[in-house]
């Protein structure tokens, strides 16, 4: 079998097209996502997953993050609780604020802190490239 034949450039194959590359989420659609996330797992205590919250008697303390950093979410306070049968309905309501920029501040230091993170760390790989082995 000559494969030569067989194959084309990804781009001319449906699906593989650069229109169809998947785009950049924005910060706030990660963590509305994330948000999503939670409430299955809340309501699957059995699924695997990360989960940003603790269960204690009738009560639920929690998170919300991004890039893996908590935002804040009552003035300086990161984790809140709630009653548990309020948590889902809780979620929901941070979702919204999340969807109509509530946290778009926060979220915008939390993007270029993780830019700087990536580029410092792009930097360090290219240095250990470019670095004579002793």
């Amino acid at each position: 079998m000559d494969w030569k034949k067989m194959v084309k450039p990804a781009h001319q194959v449906e699906g593989f097209a650069k229109s169809n590359v998947a785009k950049a989420r924005t910060p706030s659609a990660v963590v509305a996502q994330t948000i999503d996330k939670q409430i299955e797992l809340f309501n699957k205590p059995r699924q695997e997953g990360r989960r940003m919250f603790r269960i204690e008697g009738e009560n639920v303390a929690f998170t919300v993050r991004y890039a893996n950093s908590p935002l804040k979410l009552l003035g300086e306070d990161k984790e809140v609780a709630v009653p548990k049968d309020k948590f889902v309905e809780v979620l929901n309501a941070i979702k919204a604020d999340v969807e109509k920029g509530a946290f778009n501040a926060q979220l915008e230091t939390m993007e270029t802190q993780v830019k700087a993170r990536s580029a410092k760390m792009g930097e360090t790989r290219r240095n250990k490239k470019e670095a004579p082995a002793a």
